[in-house]
């Protein structure tokens, strides 16, 4: 196994000849470390990227953003150099619509290089984010909710220095996440495949069933047992179907 960690991307690989990169997205408040086992589960050819955003993980410190526009555009300037060669994307709530963003992006400058974007637990951009926002809750409500969420580790819970930076971060990336949206006006051509908890009172089925309007090429929709942190709790089948589907990759 072979690692390389820079500030904004931890990439890891099996030592294999790489075909395709998965380059992944956490959601709200994220540490992109918890991708980090994946790679022992994907297949050898693919390549694990995962994005670390400024206020997550190891930049903890750093002020997190708080609008869509610089987000994006410097995100997709550190993904830029895994970019040409054929990838595919994986987001996890407010990090699918990061994923989605960089599509769109990466369609455009490297064209036919996006195989496949995996949407987990997110709503698609035109669908109407649930009220009352967490983002606006009081923060013992707001607490209260990302615990319920399964958004909250317990080691950060009982650490006060930890929540007094979490806090503000997963507010930030929630607000983020809760006020985009968009019009399906420039429709992907890449795969795309939407999944979400069986349990997810949030991004539901139905409103994830619309992000078949956002691709021209073939769209499905899987539900997985349990609520958003499907990604933990469904695992090794989530990794089932990232590997079918990037194994096509390999032929």
């Amino acid at each position: 196994m072979y690692a390389v960690k820079n500030k904004w991307l931890m990439v890891v690989n099996s030592g294999q000849p790489v075909r395709t990169r998965l380059i992944c997205f956490p959601r709200a408040g994220g540490d992109p470390e918890q991708f980090r086992d994946w790679s022992n589960s994907l297949a050898d050819h693919i390549e694990l990227v995962t994005l670390r955003l400024p206020g997550h993980g190891s930049r903890r410190k750093e002020t997190p953003y708080d609008q869509w526009a610089p987000l994006i555009e410097d995100t997709f300037l550190a993904l830029k150099p895994y970019l040409n060669e054929p990838h595919a994307f994986y987001g996890q709530s407010f990090g699918a619509r990061v994923a989605y963003e960089m599509a769109r992006l990466a369609q455009a400058q490297y064209p036919n290089m996006t195989r496949h974007l995996f949407i987990a637990g997110c709503r698609s951009p035109d669908s109407q984010q649930p009220s009352p926002y967490l983002h606006t809750l009081p923060k013992d409500d707001f607490i209260q909710a990302l615990i319920k969420l399964g958004l909250l580790p317990q080691t950060t819970l009982q650490d006060k220095r930890l929540m007094a930076l979490f806090e503000p971060v997963v507010r930030n990336d929630l607000k983020l996440a809760e006020l985009w949206s968009r019009c399906p006006d420039e429709d992907l051509d890449i795969p795309l495949t939407a999944l979400y908890g069986s349990d997810d009172n949030i991004d539901t089925a139905a409103s994830m069933m619309n992000w078949r309007s956002f691709t021209r090429r073939e769209f499905e929709l899987i539900e997985l047992p349990g609520t958003n942190d499907f990604f933990k709790s469904q695992r090794n089948r989530l990794l089932h179907i990232i590997n079918t589907h990037l194994g096509l990759l390999s032929n």
